[in-house]
């Protein structure tokens, strides 16, 4: 049974393994660790610099067979109503057997159970479609209004806003 714990420094070493190459990696984070390749210390200084902050949470995922997953929860507005799930990973090993889906399905009920929130958003890249149709399986829609364009390796990418309202 997979359960969600806080992110701990070790995890880092999981999630720098389950990206295999650059274009896994933007996919994944957009650069926001920096430039490909992926480090543990890139990935835990970006943590220790949210450390602080109350409303960003970088979770691991665990089950039986170990680390298996990452995910991160934050809000993003004031009134602490709406929160943005992000860096969704799992171990590229023990992909297909619905383990990403479960992930962001624990960390939907994450987000209203336990921060109360009426709203759970993240953003998808167009590209991404087997991480998309996961997310609409759990009932998230596209916003249609809502295209972030990405500059990536000098290629524009479209990340796709997507949505779950209660």
């Amino acid at each position: 049974m997979m359960k969600l714990r806080p992110y701990k420094h070790e995890d880092a070493k999981h999630v720098v393994r389950w990206i295999k190459d650059e274009k896994a990696y933007y996919l994944w984070c957009a650069g926001l660790f920096g430039e490909y390749p992926l480090t543990e210390k890139k990935i835990n200084d970006y943590y220790d610099a949210l450390q602080n902050n109350p409303t960003y949470w970088g979770m691991t995922a665990e089950d039986e067979q170990g680390v298996m997953g990452h995910i991160s929860v934050r809000f993003v507005d004031e009134k602490k109503k709406v929160v943005r799930l992000g860096f969704v990973l799992v171990d590229d090993d023990r992909r297909g057997q619905g383990l990403g889906k479960e992930l962001v399905s624990m960390g939907i009920a994450y987000a209203r159970q336990f921060l109360e929130a009426s709203q759970v958003t993240l953003g998808v890249f167009e590209q991404n479609t087997l991480a998309k149709r996961c997310y609409e399986s759990l009932g998230l829609v596209q916003n249609e209004e809502q295209v972030v364009k990405f500059e990536v390796k000098e290629e524009e990418w479209d990340c796709l806003e997507m949505v779950l309202n209660p």
